[in-house]
């Protein structure tokens, strides 16, 4: 006979469980477990982004305490500050003393998603270990997930409802929750996708598919890190232009503080800028314009990333900044050349790679640019379109003719093999893993149950002759019911 797990209180979400049958599982009827998980969910990260938002308004307006004409700075005119820091952080749009700016920074942004995304898998993985499903769709990923996208686009309408023409900055309501909203969902999502089984997905698709868009990833990484080289190139080698604005900008404690967090926060976007100049659409603000073949000079706003864009004509050697993309182009085409025997493979791979690095380039550029006053400055541009349809032709050109003619047709390498069956080996590890143990049995184990004899025991029973009953014969049939191994 078997005996059911006693009813026990507690847990990790101090909820109560029941035993939920003869099949070892265990049913949850503790609803509070839900709530105190949900509520840091909703609650953490924004207010952690308005306190550390506070912190920096605080810490900014005491430096500048002694230098900045106003009254002194106290905790209602940080309070105060944080909010419309806090809609910056999460890329809504503000109206400034009546001017739109849109260019926002990309590094709370990216801070933030961060946070909220290890927030949501903590919850997701403590509602698991309760005994609840990971799944995203019939488990606890929806609910994380919409907690989060709901309370921040909840809040978003709250703060900017809060704001009004008359406190200098103002921003939509319904924008920003659906800013907030969308944000706050996407970065949820890419939190719960390892608990919840997402990552498993891709490996559903075909294996050209998959190998496509690994080397979509590898052509991004590669044009953002050569686009973050060639931003610290330029800021070394215009040092002393950089020190200039500094020193002008920014000659006391106070301000050279702020003006510092705020290069730190618009260095995302600068990356993306630099990235799109080594591609071919380069970057402009306002007037100014910079590409790898031509300059078209303007006035910059007073801030030392903008120091480093070119304002004379480009030199005769400007055109082997191309040399780059090539080299990313021809290196997505040197790991896809492998993994495919024939030539309309390669091909179905090279171009997805080159499809999803476009988007995701695109995207990036989309997000790093906007409105920046009404004056000289406005607008920053970083053309998403140009830079996707670029991105597209340096990875799609050199890759195929990489793809193909790296590797003879008819051959490919057993790495991606081994690489495809080494990452099923780890998904279903890690599924088993997540299974919730069944509890110990007390029943007796039937004959059928008991371990096989040892192999010495099965070689003396194969050695007594027929119809013998010595001693280890009747053994042997005592341990195994027929005599059967």
């Amino acid at each position: 006979m078997r005996t059911s797990p006693s009813p026990r209180r507690g847990g990790r979400g101090g909820g109560r469980r029941e035993a939920a049958g003869s099949d070892g599982t265990e049913a949850t009827t503790g609803a509070p477990a839900w709530v105190p998980v949900l509520a840091r969910v909703a609650l953490l990260p924004p207010l952690t982004c308005y306190g550390i938002a506070v912190v920096v308004a605080g810490v900014v307006a005491a430096l500048a305490s002694g230098t900045t004409p106003g009254g002194e700075p106290g905790l209602g005119q940080a309070l105060a500050v944080g909010i419309p820091l806090w809609l910056v952080a999460h890329l809504v749009p503000l109206q400034v003393t009546g001017v739109p700016l849109g260019v926002l920074p990309l590094a709370p942004a990216a801070l933030l998603a961060v946070l909220v995304a290890t927030v949501a898998r903590g919850a997701v993985v403590r509602l698991e270990g309760d005994g609840r499903p990971a799944g995203l769709l019939h488990g606890v990923g929806v609910p994380v997930v919409a907690t989060a996208a709901a309370a921040h686009a909840v809040i978003g309408v709250l703060a900017a409802a809060l704001l009004t023409p008359e406190t200098v900055v103002d921003a939509s309501p319904g924008l920003a929750g659906v800013v907030c909203g969308v944000l706050a969902g996407l970065a949820a999502v890419a939190g719960v996708a390892r608990p919840c089984g997402l990552l498993a997905l891709p490996r559903r698709l075909p294996r050209w598919a998959r190998h496509g868009l690994r080397g979509g990833l590898v052509a991004t990484a590669g044009l953002l890190t050569a686009g973050a080289g060639l931003l610290l190139a330029a800021l070394l080698a215009d040092a002393a232009a950089v020190a200039d604005v500094v020193a002008d900008v920014a000659p006391e404690a106070g301000s050279g503080a702020g003006l510092t967090l705020l290069t730190l926060a618009y260095l995302p976007n600068a990356v993306v800028g630099a990235a799109s100049w080594l591609i071919g659409p380069g970057v402009s603000i306002g007037a100014a314009s910079a590409t790898p073949t031509a300059i078209s000079s303007g006035l910059l706003p007073p801030i030392p990333l903008a120091a480093v864009l070119p304002q004379s004509p480009p030199p005769t050697w400007a055109g082997l900044a191309f040399a780059v993309p090539l080299a990313v182009g021809s290196l997505v085409g040197w790991r896809l050349a492998p993994t495919a025997p024939d030539a309309a493979t390669r091909v179905r791979e090279v171009v997805v790679a080159a499809v999803s690095a476009a988007l995701l380039l695109g995207l990036a550029a989309a997000v790093s640019g906007g409105r920046l006053g009404a004056g000289p400055f406005d607008p920053v541009t970083v053309p998403a379109g140009p830079v996707a349809l670029a991105v597209l032709a340096w990875v799609l050109v050199p890759g195929l003719v990489v793809a193909l003619l790296a590797v003879p047709i008819g051959t490919a390498s057993d790495d991606a093999d081994d690489a495809d069956e080494s990452d099923n080996s780890v998904t279903r590890r890690r599924s088993r893993s997540r299974r919730p143990a069944a509890p110990a049995r007390t029943a007796e184990r039937t004959p059928e149950q008991e371990p096989d004899p040892a192999p010495a025991e099965e070689a003396g029973s194969a050695a007594e002759p027929e119809g013998s009953e010595g001693p280890e014969g009747s053994e042997g049939v005592a341990a195994g019911g027929d005599g059967r191994s």
